[in-house]
């Protein structure tokens, strides 16, 4: 059975609505638009700006990689962010395999496109 759709009418009495529990507390305010650029390019600051005294990075990064992983949206669903932290992980594995095989071949120098080219399929996945 086909939705029916909401009239204008019935589009702007929802808003009322939803304005109304918003400003008594009922449902949370709506979130703003995230600026990608500028949390990417903040993210790559702070990390930039670590303290090299920490010698337990590592530990953290699989912490906070944990945490994204199981990230999910409203219906229970993995979030996108998961399956990008989940790509991180498989693009880390991949790129080890990538480099023991050059050592394997007793190369040691490759070029960049051919490292991409090893794990395009992830990036594209």
């Amino acid at each position: 059975m086909a939705k029916k759709r909401l009239t204008n009418k019935q589009k702007k009495l929802n808003a009322e609505v939803k304005k109304e529990l918003q400003a008594k507390g009922v449902i949370p305010p709506d979130k703003l638009k995230l600026n990608r650029k500028k949390f990417i390019e903040e993210a790559k600051a702070e990390w930039n700006s670590r303290d090299n005294e920490c010698y337990v990075w590592d530990a953290y990064m699989m912490q906070a990689m944990s945490y994204m992983l199981g990230h999910m949206e409203k219906g229970m669903r993995l979030s996108r962010e998961a399956v990008g932290a989940a790509k991180v992980l498989k693009i880390a594995m991949r790129l080890r395999e990538f480099s023991e095989e050059l050592k394997a071949k007793g190369e040691h120098e490759y070029k960049v496109i051919d490292q991409y080219n090893y794990i395009k399929d992830i990036l594209d996945a």
